[in-house]
């Protein structure tokens, strides 16, 4: 045990900005499912840690799957698994909060349950256990292969679930009053034990059954609206309407970001903030975006705030955007950071959203590396997938890429894309010889040559897109696409494969599409340290059932029991579109739109003609507080 503490403190001792908070009313261990150096790097989760210790009444620590050699170590002296800053019992908190972004890491959620000694099914737990919450990205994607680990899944994004979750633990006594309470809220909250689900002899879902007075048959998302609607802004900036523009901007809002620098982490040497939510484009394959519809921006002003607090302790800075070029103040962004002497970096770029002032800030930035996403090398697939390029313009963008000097270019790239050929895949090869041939005829003007770098990923369909009653190509097929793909980049000069595997793409597939009888899965897997071939034959579930098979239209899908906003009808209107290789414009984001339902149907309905809802939680600091900065 003292070679862990040892190695937390460390840890400590790196980082900048980290607090611990003594004699608080509400103990939250906030847990990221995977090492620290991955969790550091996910802005959700610092946020949550940011905002759970605003409040005076709460202390929040956090946890971390253990890396290779502190795994070790609490193997041999069977510790249970402790928390970062204090060096706690986890199951000593009164609420373990998980904050899961990843399905992949439903394995180490209940790894890391089993390590600190909590039952991993909720059925098991008592009153003396803690309370156990499961929010991020994954909780609203699909939450229900964990659902009956999990007493609570917050439904929706954290700046409102979190302050709301501490408001109903504090006022009420019991735990089945808490999780009743919550439930009772309709939208935000999902209880998984105040639910029956019943199955149709074929084993598809038959119904979802409340078991309690007041809880919702569906558990709508919770949207912060703190932030304007892109359209909205962008519309008031385009037309002059100064005053508008300020209104929409007049209140400050929370912007996710570092909370605590640390170096060992991965891009800890960068401050990386939220410069947006959502994606106006539609693609059919991209869960982020139709996940966090409507498009909202930070205003500029409250970026370059932050950013200006954080220049004495770095001069990097990442833009954590799903459409950075979309922000309707990006110029206003980009000459700010320039003025502070920060070195810009975006994670990656949609390619029709690359303006030359971006470029020439990336260059300023010494970045020497850019990356985009095709997906694809067939103009007929992008259609299929909504994503409105062609090749000569993916070609000719790539271009004014390398003629300012950054010559290598990470391209992202999907196999297994519906109604795909051979021929689709001929044209990636194409398309890769074309981009490098225009890399090699600019890297001769700066006398050296860049790098071309495809990343295969096979196509994992997902909940709540347009894509989710598709079934994943077949793992021997996906195997044969991607290895025929990747044999043949691998021929072309200056170009450097990556890709992942046609198993790892199944395992994400069923945690990402299984209902809830995949608990027993993730159960089996975790206790037989990660073979999840060993937990599927203890188990004898039918993975082809919950990945191969093409769903119905009528069928009752696992993540409905939470209701996105986003129309069923919409959804199957743009899966038929994509069979027919027929695009559809993005999201006007304009006035009222009903077009895919979700905005009448989450905030906006009732949001004030600002478009700014909830205001950021302003609360002083508790007195008993140690600061680390």
């Amino acid at each position: 045990m003292k070679k862990i503490i040892e190695s937390y403190r460390r840890k400590l001792a790196g980082e900048d900005g980290w607090v611990l908070k003594r004699g608080a009313d509400l103990r939250i261990a906030l847990c990221y499912p995977n090492v620290y150096a991955v969790g550091m790097a996910n802005l959700g989760f610092q946020a949550m840690y940011e905002l759970f210790n605003r409040i005076p009444e709460v202390s929040c620590e956090r946890v971390f799957l253990p890396d290779a050699h502190e795994m070790q170590e609490y193997e041999r002296t069977r510790t249970s698994l402790l928390s970062l800053e204090s060096q706690t019992r986890v199951r000593d908190f009164d609420v373990v909060a998980f904050s899961i972004s990843f399905e992949t890491d439903y394995l180490n959620m209940a790894r890391m349950m089993q390590m600190s000694g909590v039952p991993v099914w909720a059925k098991d737990r008592t009153v003396h256990d803690p309370l156990i919450v499961m929010g991020g990205a994954a909780s609203f994607l699909n939450p229900e292969p964990i659902a009956e680990f999990t007493d609570v899944i917050g439904v929706g994004e954290g700046e409102i679930l979190g302050p709301k979750l501490v408001d109903v633990i504090l006022e009420h006594e019991t735990k089945d009053e808490v999780l009743l309470a919550l439930a009772q809220q309709g939208r935000g909250f999902y209880v998984p034990s105040l639910y029956d689900v019943s199955y149709n002899d074929e084993g598809t879902i038959a119904a979802y059954t409340p078991l309690a007075e007041g809880v919702p048959a569906r558990v709508g998302r919770a949207v912060s609206a703190e932030s304007p609607k892109e359209g909205s802004l962008r519309r008031a900036i385009r037309r002059g309407q100064k005053d508008i523009v300020e209104q929409l901007k007049r209140d400050e809002v929370f912007a996710p970001s570092t909370t605590i620098f640390a170096p060992q982490a991965e891009m800890g040497d960068r401050f990386l903030i939220e410069i947006s939510r959502g994606c106006s484009q539609g693609c059919r394959f991209c869960w982020a975006g139709y996940n966090y519809w409507p498009p909202r921006v930070v205003p500029a002003r409250d970026i370059l705030a932050k950013a200006a607090q954080w220049r004495g302790k770095t001069d990097k800075i990442g833009l954590v955007s799903t459409a950075v070029c979309d922000h309707p103040e990006i110029s206003e962004i980009l000459q700010g950071l320039r003025a502070m002497d920060y070195r810009i970096s975006v994670s990656s770029l949609r390619l029709d959203q690359i303006s030359e002032e971006l470029l020439d800030a990336l260059v300023e930035s010494r970045d020497q590396q850019i990356a985009v996403a095709p997906e694809t090398g067939s103009d007929r697939l992008r259609r299929v997938i909504n994503k409105n390029l062609t090749n000569d313009e993916i070609v000719d963008i790539c271009g004014a890429v390398f003629d300012r000097g950054m010559l290598t270019v990470k391209l992202y790239m999907m196999v297994g894309l519906p109604t795909e050929t051979d021929e689709d895949l001929a044209e990636m090869i194409t398309l890769v010889e074309r981009i490098k041939d225009r890399m090699l005829e600019a890297g001769k003007r700066f006398g050296r040559a860049g790098k071309i770098i495809p990343s295969l990923n096979g196509l994992v369909p997902k909940p709540n897109t347009p894509f989710q009653w598709e079934a994943i190509c077949g793992e021997k097929e996906l195997k044969r696409r991607l290895k025929w793909v990747s044999k043949n980049l691998a021929r072309i000069p200056n170009v450097e494969v990556r890709a992942m595997s046609a198993r790892i793409a199944h395992e994400q597939a069923l945690f990402s599409s299984g209902d809830r009888r995949i608990a027993r899965v993730i159960e089996a897997a975790a206790r037989l340290k990660g073979d999840l071939n060993a937990a599927l034959r203890e188990t004898q579930v039918d993975v082809a059932f919950h990945t191969s098979r093409r769903r119905s239209y009528d069928e009752i899908l696992p993540w409905e029991i939470v209701n996105s906003g986003l129309s069923r009808e919409f959804m199957q209107r743009e899966d038929e579109r994509a069979h027919e290789a027929r695009s559809t414009a993005p999201c006007p984001s304009v006035n009222q739109c009903t077009r895919c339902g979700v905005c009448p149907t989450t905030w906006l309905a009732d949001a004030p003609a600002a478009l700014v809802q909830l205001q950021g939680q302003t609360v002083a600091a508790s007195p008993s507080v140690e600061a680390h900065v």
